[in-house]
C-alpha cells in the first residue's frame, strides 16, 4: 500500500511535498541559528549604515545568542567525548570536574553573557543619556512652533 502511494504521489503531486516536509524539520530544529543569523544581518547593515554603540550591542546579542545556541546543540558534546578520551584510565578524577565546566558551567557563562549584553543593548537603545538629550533637543525644537487657533 505505501508503495502504491509513492508511485502515485511522484506521478501526480512531484517532490515539492518532500521538500516542503524537510523545511518544517529543518527549521523547527534550527529556529535558534537562523533567527541569530537573520538577527546578525539585519543588526550589520544597521551598524554599517549608523555606527552607534548600541547598534554595536545588539549585533553582539545577535552573536551571543547564535554561540550559545551552537555550543550547546554541538560543541559541548564534542568536548565531553574529547574529556572522555584524553582523562580516561590514570587522571580520571578530572573527568567529573572538566564535565561540569565544560558543560553546565559553559552554559551559564554564555547564557550570562547574553542576558547581560540583552540589558546593555536596551539600556543603550532606550535609557541611556545620549537618547534622552535627542528626545529632549525634539521636544524644545516643537516648543517655539506657536499654537494654532481655531
Amino acid at each position: 500500500m505505501d508503495q502504491g502511494f509513492e508511485q502515485w504521489s511522484a506521478a501526480n503531486l512531484g517532490q515539492w511535498h518532500y521538500v516542503f516536509g524537510y523545511l518544517i524539520v529543518l527549521v523547527s530544529h534550527n529556529w535558534p541559528i537562523i533567527l541569530a543569523v537573520l538577527l546578525l544581518i539585519i543588526f550589520g547593515l544597521r551598524l554599517y549604515a549608523q555606527p552607534t554603540r548600541a547598534r554595536v550591542a545588539w549585533l553582539f546579542t545577535a552573536f551571543l545568542l547564535g554561540l550559545v545556541y551552537e555550543y550547546e546543540k554541538h560543541i559541548a558534546g564534542e568536548l565531553h567525548q574529547a574529556i572522555d578520551f584524553l582523562f580516561s584510565v590514570e587522571i580520571s578524577a578530572w573527568n567529573r570536574p572538566l564535565h561540569l565546566l565544560v558543560g553546565p558551567g559553559m552554559n551559564a557563562v554564555l547564557l550570562m553573557a547574553f542576558f547581560a549584553m540583552l540589558i546593555q543593548a536596551v539600556r543603550l537603545s532606550f535609557f541611556s543619556p545620549e537618547r534622552q538629550r535627542k528626545t529632549a533637543r525634539r521636544r524644545s525644537s516643537n516648543e517655539h512652533v506657536p499654537a494654532e487657533r481655531p
